[in-house]
């Protein structure tokens, strides 16, 4: 069986090739099992590989899976970007009459519309509950001064995926986070779950730089971009009645990824995110009728 795919980068920057977060999109997937989009997706090695497993396309709607290189995800911003990319390409045959698709995956349907310079995604509403550490705490962990984490020490927000929401002072207080994992996971761990911290600051009235750390096991890794942690970030500012604003998220500097995003929280309080998506490439695959990776272990879909 021969199954197509396509590699995009999402919140990508301007004409630069190799900024925003790396996508696999499998646009045909539907006679995959969970094991074999598992093989796939530690395959490919990236942030996340999704599968669309249902198109109906008159209608612009489609079934996703997402899954990193280890576990499915019920949500994350820059596959469901990129995913209504390739939606609405398979919709109108390449043109650009498909401006609206939805997605429905594990945390819901989710609206993506295309907007000036990409796409626009609406997320769900937030939930958040507050963190028991204290400032101290958290700022040794992630390897700053205490004086350097702005309020209490966090709060863990979840329009999607629930992750950790640290304020910065400012941005060299964001590039000089250097988190340990061990005490990630003794100190900001969620229990079933890999930890997922988002330390950011602002730079401007409507600007903030952001970094998003997962302790996976015993490493450390940073994602070049992170739509679902913008997502939270929009809600968090919402429910502290920062409404009617938008701002621009920068992300990924450090990894050598620059990537771009917009925010924005409407007077109701919704919020959309939004950003560039770049396709750089195409091709597929074969597999065996048994697919790939039989008989392993498959960590289980995170809970919200």
């Amino acid at each position: 069986m021969d199954l197509r795919f396509r590699l995009l980068n999402v919140f990508s920057v301007d004409d630069d090739p190799f900024s925003g977060n790396p996508l696999c999109v499998f646009d045909d997937a539907g006679e995959l099992d969970t094991e074999q989009m598992q093989a796939w997706a530690r395959q490919f090695n990236l942030s996340e590989t999704t599968f669309i497993t249902c198109t109906r396309l008159p209608a612009a709607e489609a079934d996703v899976r997402i899954f990193t290189a280890s576990y499915e995800m019920p949500f994350a911003g820059h596959p469901t970007l990129g995913t209504a990319h390739v939606v609405a390409d398979l919709c109108d045959g390449g043109g650009r009459g498909c401006d609206a698709v939805t997605l429905s995956m594990p945390a819901g349907r989710i609206p993506v519309r295309r907007v000036d310079g990409g796409w626009q995604l609406r997320a769900n509403p937030a939930v958040t509950r507050p963190l028991e550490s204290s400032a101290s705490e958290v700022g040794d962990v992630l390897g700053v001064q205490a004086a350097a984490v702005v309020g209490e020490g966090g709060h863990w927000v979840d329009a999607g995926v629930e992750q950790l929401l640290v304020q910065l002072a400012d941005a060299d207080a964001v590039a000089a986070c250097a988190p340990d994992v061990r005490g990630v996971h003794r100190v900001l761990s969620m229990p079933g779950r890999e930890p997922q911290v988002y330390v950011w600051a602002w730079t401007g009235e409507s600007s903030v730089t952001a970094r998003m750390f997962s302790a996976t096991g015993t490493a450390l890794e940073e994602d070049p971009a992170t739509g679902s942690a913008a997502a939270n970030l929009g809600s968090w500012l919402s429910l502290r009645d920062r409404r009617g604003q938008e701002l621009t998220i920068s992300q990924g500097a450090q990894v050598s990824r620059p990537s771009r995003l917009a925010v924005s929280v409407d007077d109701d309080g919704t919020v959309f995110v939004a950003g560039q998506v770049t396709e750089v490439g195409s091709g597929s695959v074969t597999t065996g009728r048994g697919g790939p990776a039989r008989n392993r272990r498959q960590r289980p879909l995170p809970t919200r």
